[in-house]
């Protein structure tokens, strides 16, 4: 009996397409008894590939296999080997001899992880991918540990490695201190990989990622990052850096190997350093302490908001350039932490709000460093950039309402309202743009009954909405996952995925 297999198996797909991966080859027999007949097992010890039917092997000598996953492949390189058996029955109780492997690698290619506030160092909330929002379901749940002591619980504002979810739970303290854990909990089915508790009274701020490591972020101690990996929780380095628990910082953001972030005393200083090792690469001094973190965009700068300004850096060395809008007015100190956004066209949008000028968004032109536009309408501070349109929570209405519109032109795409009889009036926490879809979240604020809605990124149409709305990212390997509240703190993790 011989059993030639075509090989390696390979295969290489983006995170969310249907896998097509085919053994092949060829079998030939000599000898047999009287009655003797062969059949084929296939078998893969890794489970990564669902294992075919024993069969009669075909006639003419040649095997064909379409194979298909197991289980959900999140994105990374799998590789083994497949055993293919010549069995003298169906069930495989007896062989023809000893299985023959062949080799097998399949790549899946990340969408980009989910890193720092609003998602990338574009902070633009938008994933290059495409859902059907119908196929969404239930993977798995998690609450907040109990926090011994505690008067609340409560959960951050999370980030995503390749494999793991990671956030900052914890409780507060009936003296107003804070008793936070980092855990970092399976993709697949939730349960913790590892955790790393945080010393008493020490605040720590939303993670970060670069898509391998977990940054942890404490001000008020004398580390400011610790960096970790998201599979083991092992530390890869840290970052020594004194500095008061009411520091002007936050998750940093990643961009080609480097990390970009404030630091300094009261977070009145630029730091950049190597994402895997910590190394030191520059420091600059910065003005206007709001709670933000750079952005990356074209031609090798750096924005970051201020009063009244958006200020400039060169990413090679940290030297400020000019800032745009300085002393226009337009652009007040945020009230909560906020990131400048890189559109599609080389331009920045950022959300204003004055006591005469209400909440706009405004565009800036990137070369030229002068605004494009301001929009009449009044938006929310937590937007989406996209596929050319602004995907913005609209202020005003007293339905919950989001609204799409050009992102050169700001003419008015679609408007999207929640349906009267839900009486949802205001739309919560972030907006999350993919190419198709966009998810939102609304909520009633007498009762706190919210919603979690995706709505066509073309037309506004409803497609789908599930209970409990929250804050909502999505990993590099499509999970879709929704922080959702009992009490007035969020302290639940869902994580939904494609049936």
């Amino acid at each position: 009996m011989t059993i030639t297999p075509k090989g390696p198996v390979t295969a290489s797909i983006a995170a969310g397409e249907s896998l097509s991966a085919v053994l092949e080859g060829t079998w030939q027999a000599s000898n047999l008894p009287a009655g003797g007949a062969v059949h084929l097992k296939v078998d893969d010890p890794t489970g990564t590939f669902a294992n075919p039917a024993v069969e009669p092997a075909p006639a003419g000598g040649s095997f064909r296999y379409a194979l298909a996953p197991k289980g959900v492949l999140l994105s990374g390189e799998h590789t083994g080997q497949l055993e293919i058996t010549a069995c003298r029955d169906a069930a495989c109780a007896q062989t023809w001899g000893t299985p023959v492997r062949v080799d097998f690698s399949i790549s899946i290619t990340t969408l980009g992880e989910w890193e720092t506030l609003n998602r990338d160092s574009t902070h633009a909330s938008f994933v290059p991918t495409e859902f059907d929002p119908t196929r969404l379901s239930i993977a798995w749940e998690w609450d907040a540990p109990e926090v011994s002591g505690a008067v609340e619980r409560y959960i951050t504002r999370p980030a995503t490695t390749s494999g793991s979810l990671v956030v900052i739970s914890g409780g507060t303290i009936p003296d107003g201190t804070q008793r936070n854990t980092m855990f970092a909990l399976n993709e697949l089915d939730g349960s913790p990989r590892w955790s790393r508790r945080v010393a008493d009274g020490i605040t720590a701020v939303a993670p970060g990622s670069n898509g391998e490591l977990a940054y942890l972020v404490t001000p008020g101690a004398d580390t400011l990052i610790t960096a970790l990996d998201g599979r083991t929780g092992e530390v890869a380095f840290t970052y020594p850096q004194t500095t008061s628990p009411t520091a002007a910082v936050m998750a940093p953001t990643e961009d080609r190997g480097q990390l970009f972030f404030f630091a300094g005393r009261d977070g009145g200083e630029l730091h950049a350093i190597d994402a895997r090792t910590g190394s030191p690469l520059w420091t600059a001094p910065r003005y206007d302490l709001q709670v933000t973190t750079p952005t990356v965009g074209d031609g090798g700068h750096l924005y970051y908001r201020g009063i009244s300004e958006i200020a400039v850096g060169d990413r090679r060395t940290g030297t400020p350039g000019y800032p745009i809008l300085r002393r226009d007015g337009d652009m007040p100190l945020a009230t909560e932490p906020s990131t400048v956004a890189h559109g599609s066209y080389a331009n920045l949008i950022a959300h204003s709000f004055t006591p005469t000028r209400g909440d706009r968004l405004n565009n800036f032109n990137e070369a030229s460093k002068q605004k494009d536009w301001s929009t009449s309408n009044y938006y929310g501070p937590y937007f989406a950039v996209g596929s050319g349109a602004v995907y913005a929570q609209r202020l005003g209405p007293a339905r919950a309402t989001l609204e799409a519109f050009d992102e050169l032109t700001t003419r008015v795409l679609w408007t999207w309202s929640a349906p009267a009889a839900d009486n949802q009036d205001r739309v919560i926490h972030n907006v999350v743009a993919t190419r198709n879809v966009v998810f939102a979240s609304t909520e009633e604020a007498a009762t706190g009954r919210s919603f979690l809605w995706a709505i066509d990124a073309k037309t506004g149409q409803t497609l789908w909405r599930q209970d409990k709305g929250g804050y909502v990212v999505i990993s590099g390997s499509r999970t879709v996952y929704v922080l959702s509240k009992s009490g007035t703190m969020l302290d639940h993790v869902r994580a939904l995925r494609a049936r």
